[in-house]
């Protein structure tokens, strides 16, 4: 699995209980409340821990995990970030 380390770092600024729960969920990938994303996102799946929604895709056999951010916000920034991300890659 790879996280990307923007990922990490904002887990690592959560208070203590939602900081466990989160990298709890990550390590359990593929498990967990996931749902494969759809329209321009299809391809990719989001994983819900509390209010913050993990993106995340299978690739060349692994999880790479890429982008977080509050549920209210994470699909209107998705989009800017798919292309930073990818084009970094």
């Amino acid at each position: 699995m790879f996280v990307a380390e923007a990922v990490w770092n904002y887990v690592r600024t959560l208070a203590p209980d939602p900081r466990r729960r989160c990298k709890a969920a990550l390590l359990a990938l593929p498990d967990g409340d996931t749902k494969e994303l759809e329209g321009d996102h299809a391809g990719f799946f989001r994983l819900r821990v509390g209010s913050l929604r993990f993106i995340f895709r299978h690739h060349q056999g692994r999880i790479e995990v890429f982008f977080v951010e509050q549920r209210r916000l994470v699909y209107e920034l998705l989009a800017a970030h798919f292309a930073q991300f990818f084009d970094a890659n």
